[in-house]
């Protein structure tokens, strides 16, 4: 092979494996308009670009805070990593009760994995995630570690995880650092699609009873012209407030998806309207 045929393979490869690293990050329109930051009701904020991870817009991102129940969704990331029988029958178990919000089911009651996974990331329910470690077979500092290790490797450097539920305000990173976090664990299609139901319904005791729950943001439920919203999911401690991180796709590009992280509102409808705001400004300033 010659230099000049070795030089055309090497751009045809370019052509074909690389548009999609190339073509489907975002670009600011002519148009641009600078986002005021006065506007939001949350203390520290952060947009990203969920192809290539590039900030688009910050608040205080750089900021440490307490991630809160945002926590569960490296907590699944992680028990999902361990190839788990998400079909497998399994019990509540009381060392699964740490408090706050919870699955109100009895302790040793019967459900598939599957279901405490979903009451996890779609309910929040504090011992549901607990028990993903117990089921996962890994020890809690094992768990953890490799919960960190995921930090790590989607680039954030401020992460402390120290429980798969959130309910210690130990655990902690900052704005930009959970946007980076959650466009790693993103990537599992289990973790999007679970986290975008607004409700779920599964069967507990063998099929005797059956159990309902709902999403914790309304914020899955919003209509809105400029995107969809993929996949949210909420926490809250009286040491930092209400956190949301959510997956918005473009209705005008699919291929325009950004992840975005508020912390500290003082509820859940600040919150929601804070992502409101930030999804129509960065849908109507990039393409």
């Amino acid at each position: 092979m010659n230099r000049q045929t070795k030089i055309l393979f090497f751009l045809s490869f370019l052509l074909v494996f690389t548009p999609s690293l190339t073509f489907a990050q975002l670009e600011k329109k002519k148009n641009f308009k600078n986002f005021r930051k006065a506007s939001l009701g949350s203390s520290n904020v952060a947009v990203i670009d969920a192809n290539s991870g590039e900030l688009l817009f910050g608040k205080n991102e750089n900021e440490e805070k307490p991630v809160a129940s945002i926590t569960k969704i490296v907590g699944a990331y992680v028990y999902l990593n361990e190839n788990p029988n998400l079909k497998r029958t399994v019990k509540m178990e009381a060392g699964d009760e740490v408090g706050g919000g919870r699955l109100k089911l009895p302790v040793g009651t019967s459900a598939k994995a599957k279901d405490f996974l979903c009451s996890s990331l779609i309910g929040s329910a504090n011992n549901s995630a607990t028990a993903l470690i117990r089921l996962s077979g890994l020890s809690k500092n094992d768990f953890t570690r490799k919960m960190e290790e995921l930090a790590g490797q989607a680039g954030a450097s401020s992460a402390n995880f120290v429980d798969s539920s959130g309910i210690s305000p130990s655990n902690r990173t900052s704005a930009k650092d959970l946007a980076l976090i959650g466009k790693k664990v993103l990537e599992n299609k289990t973790i999007c699609e679970i986290g975008g139901k607004k409700k779920y319904s599964f069967r507990i005791n063998d099929g005797r009873g059956t159990k309902n729950i709902v999403h914790t943001s309304s914020i899955v439920s919003t209509k809105n012209k400029n995107f969809d919203v993929l996949f949210a999911k909420t926490g809250y401690l009286p040491e930092v407030g209400n956190n949301l991180i959510v997956k918005l796709e473009s209705k005008q590009n699919r291929k325009n998806d950004v992840i975005i992280v508020t912390m500290g509102a003082r509820s859940k409808t600040v919150s929601a309207s804070d992502v409101t705001k930030l999804g129509n400004w960065v849908m109507g300033n990039y393409k």
